[in-house]
Order: structure tokens, then sequence, then C-alpha cells
């Protein structure tokens, strides 16, 4: 059942691998493995493991073709919830021992609870690294098992071999499923589905009903499994789902029928997830080698399918998918009807939260889908999307779109409001550097040319990358508020354009280090959404600054949460330093707005592709939306450096003093960190050139707010 052979029998082959399963090896295995993760909320080596083993894939003569999840599975954001509140109690005990100063056990504990952190957060850094080194990936239109399976069901000239979760063995795979390669011992682990069938001595059916039974990432298992006095043995597997099948005449539903009163208490719909389940498994969706969508055993297909493969939408938008020009939250809520709000890592939800995404959010969301629903067939449009809650399964709200609806109306136009040519834009900004925010920002400044920018008539044509980009920008600041009808900048946008301006000379001095001025917008959205300040504090968290005044530590928190925006730069190994659940609280919720406000991104340019105002016709899809922001996350390492370092210096020490703690402070705290010093002065900046902006909004936000940006500003002066 398991083979294990040698890694020259990869030698000049193609093997397609299910990315996810690939990421979760380097989240879940040593040496590569993070265990503070869920603590810090993001990864310091991932990059580094992924491009050695693809000098490995390399050296050996094998190339990796990856091929990543599209849409959700029906059931599998219900799993990923549970799993994300299972791994909250885990590491609510973690950060337990950590309090309790247990700094090796809370590590453990950590490392042993990741279920919180999704696995695709990773992948526009694989997709990138692959598209650096000339790789060619796939994302499916649904779950990548299912089309790596029709590639090797096939016998598909596009692989040779296939590299994946237990799942394959779900669909009609030739044999093989290699689960690891060792490149030092030069030797791959793999299970062959015909052995394994042969040796349970069961029908191929059967075998799937227990696989099913055993859990999957889309089907919770079967209660009566994880009962001891059932299945003494811990966790079951499919030998022991198919002794309870054969008690039950081969039956799934029979055995349901026997242990209704676990059923009853655990999971009383159980049994309709495994009929949705097993159906979506009889009837995956896969694009053929001609790029058309398909349906497996589609003559069989019922009437009710979209309860089990949610909507069919339309091709051009899987393409898009496919591409990389947009990810799969989307398509997801739209075919299935429904936005799922995740765990966070904190687990915390306090009122500020709740307020965040119950409420604050759904502008962004609904403007969203307002934008890509108005290109999509009635039957669809007319839909309602439901809006589900980690932490309240009773919360109901739906967005409902009506083509007359004088929101979506004035979205759309004030969308197709923004054209350009080319030409316009060369006369007047002949070093433009499209995509920055910051050119698009201060271009406004230049009254004639914002006029240039409304469009006159139909927009058609949109050809480079780079006007894509600018477009695309321009339409997302009018949405949110930024520019006004006259393509003018408004307060808002002025204060922005203020701290972009700012910010210049720290970019173009740290020109290596990667979106500075789009922290710059998020930490504006977090200001809209009157966030960005120094309410809510949560001491009950901990972590909170500690040293001086009352104004001194409401100084440094503010300081400290804007640095949250920013990234540490960190050694490969794993980061090694202080925590804070304060700071990962404050995480939660940037990341919920960042989410939010790239959606709204990926929106504004799959409507302009969906609307044919750019030429579909291009190779730069995944450069596109690798460009727009917001793309990847942040940790809370840089943020708690900074507020450990700047609660120890105090304003009346000597400058050899503050030089000397500054000296001492990396290989204490942070002694992984690589550009410590560096990464300090581009958070002091970062701070600064926020400030600037801010203190410009008199009218827009309260005086008391502005007052305490200003004494942050001379708190931090006093300490540099």
């Amino acid at each position: 059942m398991i083979k294990t052979a040698p890694v020259s029998e990869l030698e000049d082959t193609t093997v397609a691998i299910d990315a996810s399963y690939y990421l979760q090896l380097f989240l879940a295995n040593a040496p590569y493995q993070e265990p503070l993760l869920p603590a810090l909320g993001g990864l310091t080596g991932i990059q580094s493991h992924i491009e050695s083993d693809l000098d490995s894939w390399k050296s050996h003569k094998a190339t990796p073709f990856f091929i990543f999840n599209g849409q959700s599975v029906v059931g599998s954001d219900e799993i990923a919830i549970q799993r994300g509140i299972r791994a909250i109690a885990g590491t609510d005990e973690a950060w337990s021992l950590y309090f309790q100063s247990q700094a090796n056990e809370a590590v453990s504990a950590f490392g042993a609870n990741k279920g919180a952190y999704h696995v695709q957060n990773l992948y526009p850094l694989l997709q990138g690294i692959l598209n650096r080194r000339g790789l060619y990936f796939k994302v499916a239109p649904v779950n990548a098992a299912a089309q790596i399976a029709f590639l090797n069901m096939i016998d598909s000239d596009q692989c040779s071999a296939i590299m994946g979760s237990q799942e394959l063995l779900l669909y009609p795979i030739q044999d093989l499923v290699i689960r690891y390669i060792d490149w030092d011992n030069r030797t791959f682990t793999g299970i062959q589905k015909k052995a394994i069938i042969k040796n349970l001595g069961v029908t191929e059916p059967m075998f799937i009903d227990a696989v099913l039974m055993t859990g999957t990432s889309f089907l919770p298992s079967f209660p009566p499994l994880k009962e001891p006095s059932i299945t003494p043995r811990q966790p079951s597997t499919v030998q022991d789902a198919v002794n309870l099948l054969r008690t039950a005449e081969k039956s799934v539903t029979n055995a349901c029928n026997s242990f209704n009163d676990i059923l009853s208490k655990r999971d009383p719909n159980w049994l309709q997830k495994y009929r949705r389940a097993r159906m979506s498994v009889d009837h995956f969706v896969f694009i053929d080698e001609t790029g058309e969508i398909k349906v497996y055993n589609y003559e069989t297909l019922t009437h009710d399918n979209w309860e089990y493969l949610g909507y069919r939408l339309p091709e051009e938008l899987y393409h898009y998918l496919d591409r990389g020009l947009i990810g799969a939250r989307l398509p997801s809520w739209i075919s299935h009807g429904r936005v799922v709000v995740f765990p966070t890592l904190d687990g915390v939800s306090p009122a500020e939260y709740r307020h965040l995404v119950t409420s604050q959010l759904i502008d962004l969301r609904q403007l969203a889908i307002y934008l890509v629903l108005s290109r999509m067939n009635r039957g669809i449009q007319f839909k309602p999307i439901n809006i589900r809650l980690w932490y309240d399964e009773k919360y109901s709200h739906k967005i409902e779109y009506r083509p007359q609806d004088p929101q979506a109306v004035k979205a759309i136009q004030q969308a197709h409001s923004w054209d350009v040519k080319e030409a316009i834009v060369k006369q007047y900004f002949p070093d433009a550097k499209h995509g920055s925010v910051l050119f698009e920002v201060l271009a406004l400044k230049n009254p004639d040319f914002a006029k240039s920018t409304i469009s006159k008539a139909r927009v058609r044509n949109i050809a480079s990358r780079e006007l894509i980009l600018s477009i695309t920008f321009w339409r997302y600041l009018h949405l949110r508020g930024y520019v006004n009808e006259n393509h003018q900048l408004t307060s808002w946008g002025e204060a922005l354009a203020k701290s972009l301006e700012a910010l210049k000379p720290t970019v173009s001095k740290h020109s290596t280090v990667p979106g500075l001025f789009e922290a710059v917008l998020l930490a504006y959205e977090l200001l809209r959404f009157d966030l960005l300040n120094t309410r809510n504090q949560h001491p009950e968290l901990n972590g909170l600054p500690m040293t001086g005044s009352d104004d001194d530590k409401a100084s440094l928190l503010l300081i400290s949460r804007c640095t949250i925006l920013l990234k540490l730069r960190h050694q490969a190994n794993g980061y090694t330093g202080p925590l804070s659940k304060n700071f990962l609280c404050f995480r939660s919720l940037s990341s919920s707005v960042r989410e939010s406000c790239r959606d709204l991104f990926e929106a504004i340019v799959a409507s302009l592709f969906l609307h044919a105002q750019a030429e579909r016709e291009r190779e730069d899809y995944l450069q596109i939306g690798q460009s727009l922001p917001f793309l990847t996350d942040t940790d809370v390492a840089l943020g708690i450096a900074v507020k450990t370092f700047l609660d120890d210096i105090h304003p009346n020490e000597s400058t050899e003093q503050k030089a000397a703690k500054k000296a001492d402070f990396p290989g204490k705290f942070v002694p992984y960190a690589t550009n410590f010093y560096e990464d300090l002065d581009i958070a002091c900046d970062f701070f600064n050139a926020l400030h600037a902006g801010v203190k410009t909004l008199t009218t827009e936000l309260p005086n008391g707010d502005i007052s305490v940006w200003d004494k942050a500003a001379v708190y931090l002066q006093l300490r540099r």
C-alpha cells in the first residue's frame, strides 16, 4: 500500500501537485514549521524554504506542476470554521502558558494549534515564485484534487505523476499518489489506491464511502467513529469505517440509522452533508485540455446540483481565477450564495471587531458583489447572498442585488466614469509609476489631468497593464470616497496625498522594501473605520506599553498599531522574541479590513474585463493581479519590536544611553532580524508620514483624536 522509490524515477517527468497540500507540508513538518505562526500571524522563512525545495526539483530534473484550489467545495467552509474554533481553544491554552512564563510549553502548544491559519494566504507568494521561475501552474475551478485526478485519469501529457492528500483517493485516479519527497535521501513515498482497496477487500464505491466517513476537507468525520467505545483506536482509520459499514449492509444510510442516537447529539445533519459530499465527488468539476469547464458524469447530474456544486458561473470569471487576476473569495460567495467570515487567530472577537464585520465591512462587500453580479445572468443576480459569522451561527444578514438598486447603479456609474488614454498620461506624467498608489493619488492634484480622466463615451480598448492598474486604482479611490464626482481629491484624498508625499523619501531610500505606500492606504482605511486610534485597548489581553504616563502609553500604543501594518525583515529560521495577544487582536482588525479592500480591488478589475473595457487576449493577468494592493498580510513582529524598544527609552536619557540601548536591543529581543535599525527608522518615518496627513483632517476626525496623534509625534521625536 505504501511505496518508497528512488527520486531518480521522477527524472524528466512532470508531477501535478496539490498546492494546498504542498504548502501544508511546510507548515506541519520539521525543519520548516514555525510553531509561533498562530501567535504572530505570519511566517518568517516560508519563501526561502519554497525556493530551496524548488531548487531540489530542478537539480533532480523533475518539474512540479502546481494546481491550486479554486472556489470552495460545498461543506469546506464549515469545516474550516470548526477547525479554526478548535485551534483557538488550543491557542488560548498556549497564551495562558505564555502569560505564566512557561515559554517552551507555550511554543509547543502554539505549534500544535495552527488550524485557524488559512493555507490559501500563501497562494500569492507561491504563485509569484512560480511565475518568476517560469513554472506553469493552474487554478482549478473548484478543488485541486479533482483537477489533478482528471489529468491523471486521462493520462494527460501535462503530468506523469500526482502528489497530494489522501482525498485524491476519492477520485478515479490510476493508482499512485506521492505523499512526500525526501530530497536528502533521494527517495519519495506514495500510497497505492488499488493495493489499499484490495487489502481492504471492498469495492471502489464502498472505499469512497469509507474515506468520506473518516472525514475530509469538506465533510466532518462520521460521529460514531470518534466514539472510543465504538472505535477504540483514535483517530479512526479507513479500516474502521469499512468495518462499521460491513455491520450496516455496506450502506451509509443504514449506518446513520443504527447510530441515530449519537448523530442526533453530535451532528443531526451529517447524512445530508454526506450525500452532498458524495455527489460532489461523483460529479466533480474540472477544466479539460481544451480549456472548457466540465462536470464528470454530467449525464447523471441531478436537477438540484447547485446544492452540492454551487451555481455555475460564467467561464470568463473562472478564466480570470485560473490566470491569477482574482482570488477565489468572490467567485465562492456568488456560487454558494454565502460570504463566510472565518475565525481569527486570536479568537477574541471584541465589540469593535463584531461591529466591523457585521456593519462597516458590509458596504465594501456589497460594492464588490454589485460590480461583479452586474455581469451575471439574472438567475444568479437575484439569489440572495447570506453572511456566515464564525462566532455567531444565528447571525442573519442578506446582500441582495437588484439592477435598478440606487446603490448598485451609483457604484457602476462611478466606476465607469474613469477612462484616460495612454497618450494623455504620458503628456502630463512621462515618468509615471503606475500602480504605486503614490502616482494615482498625486496625479489627481493636477486639475487639468483630473478633468481628462472623466469618460466621455463607453469605455473600451484599454490595452496596457499600466493603464489597467491606474484606472483600477482611481475607481477604487472614487468608490471609497477619496475622490469626488469631478475626479478631484476629497479631504480624505488630500490627507492621503499628504501622507504619501511625506513617505516618498523613505520609500526612495529603502527601495527594496515593498508595500510602504500600500500600508499608508490601509492605515487610512483603518482611520475611516475608527480603528487606528488609542481606543479599545484591552488590557486583559496583556502586551500593552508599560512605562511612562498614561499619555506616553497611549502614544506608544498608537505608534505600535501603525507599525503592525509593516513587516520585520527576518532570517529564514522561525521567530524568537516577545509576543503580544493584544497586538494579534488588533491585527485581526487590520487583516479583516485589508481582505475586504482586496476583494473590492479584485471586483473592480474583474468588472473592467467583464464589461469588455480592456483587451482580454493577454498574458499578463497574473502580473496585474499581483500588482494590486493588499495581496499579502503582515504579522505583528515589527509592532512588538518597536513597542518593546521604545518602552525602554526615556526622553531624559543621554544620546549615548539611547545609543547603547539601541545597540543591545536586536541581540536580546529579535536576534534573527536582518535589518532591525532600518526597519525601526521606516516605522518611525511611516508614523510621521501618517501624522502629516491626519493633522489636516480637522473636520473629519474628532479634535481629541488629532491631539492623540500630535502627542504621539512628540513622544516619538523625544525618543529617536
